[in-house]
């Protein structure tokens, strides 16, 4: 089966910017909260909002979670700039020829990344970007995710472990947390649902005969995330952040809605090793003690890199989206979304479509190799 699919407008993220979902003939905006959730609470701090600044100059935002003190994992697409357009996903996660939108452009600088912590619609800001850490993969088919090293750590917030070492089960139970929309038109205040169960896993590394859909990926069916969500975690049992949300097929309400999730444990070589190191940090696994800092940090907890379209782009900014660097100064001692897609449901697979935002947290960290903390 193939997915129609098309890019539409940006997320502002002023407290007066917002507008509701687009009809089936147009694009719209929507800064919002997840379907048939519930208030997320304290234990949820680690959920952060992602905004940046895009080369139009607009202002969009995701989710992310926040992983070790000063890093934050989050979605490609909510790092990077996207064409816009229409496009197509064939099973095997490629754009087809005549997609015209969907392709991502130069990653974005570092800077303009800003994190707010915090449940409210309003919130402080808690941090910058200092460096992205990105899968070098051309499209939003496949292998969205993106980990961003912040400019100073983010005290005070629970921290979130992350499956390393295992992929996942058609069947499991999962919770989400994120920033998106609800049935009630709320916008920007977190909150969270339960027991989504795991429809269709891809092939992976983790499982060579997978569901025909994208590669690394997973879906659940139904409404839960919309708007607002992209970049936010699907959540096991045991609280571990094992997927990254990307993508809804149909509308939000919809009870055929399909919600995709890249996987997050086949790019611990390629994407999180990297970003953990630059950060000064090991991620903590699933299981772990709440005073183990875990051992993903080195690939080894899950056996090596898988390709996902060529090593990891660790820039902020490039020319061509995939290659070049950019790095701010060191941060000072003291701590100083993205977009609806819509189609008109034509005949055979032409469906409605959005890019989408959300996360959530829990656990410790433990510096490795340094001595003392940096604080805000």
């Amino acid at each position: 089966m193939k997915l129609g699919r098309a890019l539409g407008c940006a997320i502002l993220l002023a407290a007066t910017a917002a507008c509701g979902q687009a009809d089936p003939e147009s694009l719209g905006q929507a800064s919002q909260e997840i379907y048939q959730g519930y208030p997320s609470g304290p234990e949820d701090d680690g959920v952060v909002k992602v905004a940046n600044v895009d080369t139009n100059g607009v202002t969009n935002f995701c989710t992310g979670t926040l992983v070790a003190p000063n890093v934050v994992l989050t979605a490609r697409h909510c790092v990077s700039n996207i064409s816009a357009g229409q496009f197509t996903c064939t099973e095997t996660g490629e754009l087809t020829p005549d997609s015209e939108g969907g392709r991502f452009g130069a990653l974005l600088e570092p800077g303009s990344l800003q994190i707010f912590a915090g449940a409210a619609f309003k919130e402080p800001l808690a941090a910058l970007g200092r460096k992205v850490f990105a899968t070098q993969t051309p499209s939003i088919c496949r292998n969205d995710l993106a980990v961003v090293v912040l400019d100073r750590e983010i005290s005070g917030a629970p921290l979130v472990p992350i499956r390393l070492d295992r992929g996942n089960q058609r069947g499991e139970v999962l919770r989400v947390v994120g920033f998106g929309e609800t049935e009630d038109a709320m916008r920007g205040v977190r909150r969270a649902k339960d027991a989504l169960s795991i429809n269709q896993v891809g092939s992976s590394k983790f499982l060579v005969d997978g569901d025909p859909i994208p590669p690394r990926t997973f879906l659940t069916v139904g409404p839960a995330l919309c708007i607002g969500d992209s970049g936010g975690p699907a959540l096991t049992s045991e609280g571990a952040v094992t997927g990254v949300y990307s993508q809804l097929v149909e509308t939000c309400s919809s009870p055929h809605a399909r919600q995709y999730f890249t996987q997050v444990a086949p790019f611990v070589s390629e994407v999180l090793a990297p970003a953990f190191e630059f950060a000064g940090y090991e991620p903590i696994p699933e299981n772990a003690p709440s005073n183990e800092a875990g051992t993903g940090g080195d690939s080894s907890a899950a056996g090596g890199a898988e390709s996902g379209g060529g090593p990891s782009t660790s820039v902020g900014g490039g020319g061509n989206g995939n290659a070049g660097s950019a790095e701010l100064p060191p941060p000072p001692e003291k701590g100083g979304c993205v977009c609806s897609m819509t189609s008109s449901r034509g005949a055979g697979s032409r469906l409605t479509a959005l890019l989408v935002l959300g996360a959530v947290g829990l656990s410790v960290s433990r510096r490795r190799g340094r001595g003392g903390e940096r604080r805000q």
